[in-house]
């Protein structure tokens, strides 16, 4: 590698014959780097019969898929969390995460989008869903639902 330096500066700058193989390296070794929150325990729901795990809870790292209905009228979430959950069941996804929001621009009525997103999956669901539940603090807790997959 040569040195080239201005004299009117105290900057060096090298010049690299790699082509940018090191700024590659340093990008692959990016990915590998753990996640830094550490995984929570979700109690699993009741109303599943089908899972019997040894442990009341359950390790979760990331939903396999996410769906963000942020800004989306009630109509447009549906048909795009019917989309999800059939996409998601045909892919064998195990879980998934719907964003709906906490309604805070919902006014008085409350949470919109999150009222009819949970009354579409208890009507819906159960051919693709083993169970769905009030997200983690960490995914959005009261402002997203928690898919399990069948």
């Amino acid at each position: 590698m040569g040195r080239k330096s201005s004299t009117s500066s105290s900057l060096i700058f090298e010049e690299s014959d790699q082509h940018d193989s090191l700024m590659e390296q340093i990008f692959e070794d990016i990915i590998d780097v753990p996640d830094k929150e550490p995984a929570l325990e979700i109690p699993l729901s009741k109303s599943s019969p089908k899972k019997k795990q040894s442990s009341a809870f359950n390790t979760v790292s990331r939903p396999d898929q996410e769906l963000d209905l942020h800004g989306k009228t009630r109509e447009e979430a549906i048909m795009m969390v019917q989309n999800f959950v059939k996409t998601c069941h045909d892919n064998q996804f195990r879980t998934g995460l719907i964003i709906t929001g906490k309604g805070h621009n919902s006014g008085n009525q409350g949470p919109v989008l999150k009222k009819e997103v949970k009354f579409w999956l208890e009507r819906n669901g159960k051919p693709y869903l083993s169970d769905f539940h009030e997200a983690p603090p960490r995914f959005g807790g009261s402002g997203a639902i928690w898919l399990n997959f069948k």
